[in-house]
């Protein structure tokens, strides 16, 4: 019951078209560093700035949120459990708090005619490591209860995981180097976006868990 979550970022990652006007009203540095701000921080002003709306902006947030959960409930019913929807709250905020404590920079290296490539430097944290640790504690603690019955003894261990998994995302410091990934983009609808938005939430996935 290891690595619920690495590589779950990239899933509910996508754009929608933005209201266009004559030319970009940023840089692909600023733009890419926008979508960085929603999914990663939580924050909105610079997709705003992009001209994505309310309404845009809330859907993008609620296909990110449902496809996480929907991973999660996955991952548990194929170890025999389920997870009540206050736990799964309680864990997806975390993970959310973990996450907007991430601190990133973007530049642009090279551009052309209607291309650039974007480098942008995140801090991290090591998401495999902190879900392992939660994963073996609990582990040890349901051994040291000696539960004689499996079902019980599952329920209790997965209960524990859980609870670690929250307290360790809450307690999250970011790294204090960064991990570099490179965006190629390109103009739609008069707006900088990455010329491939699944590739570029996979790699911005692996790179804030460390594992890029």
């Amino acid at each position: 019951m290891k690595k619920i979550f690495p590589l779950l970022l990239c899933i509910g990652l996508f754009l929608p078209l933005i209201s266009a006007c004559d030319e970009p009203k940023t840089n692909a540095a600023d733009s890419i560093k926008a979508i960085y701000d929603l999914y990663i921080l939580g924050d909105t002003q610079g997709i705003t700035s992009l001209g994505m709306t309310a309404e845009d902006i809330s859907n993008a947030r609620k296909i990110y949120d449902d496809s996480l959960k929907e991973t999660i409930r996955a991952n548990f019913a194929a170890s025999g459990q389920e997870i009540k929807e206050t736990t799964l709250d309680k864990l997806c905020d975390a993970r959310k708090e973990a996450l907007s404590k991430m601190q990133a920079s973007s530049e642009i290296t090279e551009q052309s005619e209607g291309k650039a490539t974007v480098v942008i430097h995140t801090t991290y944290f090591d998401e495999s490591s902190l879900d392992a640790d939660a994963y073996y504690e609990a582990r040890e603690k349901t051994k040291e209860n000696g539960f004689p019955d499996l079902e019980e003894q599952r329920a209790f261990l997965m209960k524990e995981y859980t609870k670690n998994l929250i307290k360790a995302y809450q307690d999250v410091t970011p790294s204090e180097d960064t991990i570099d990934i490179t965006v190629d983009c390109v103009i739609q609808n008069k707006t900088w976006v990455p010329a491939n938005m699944s590739s570029f939430g996979s790699d911005l996935a692996q790179a804030v868990s460390g594992q890029h």
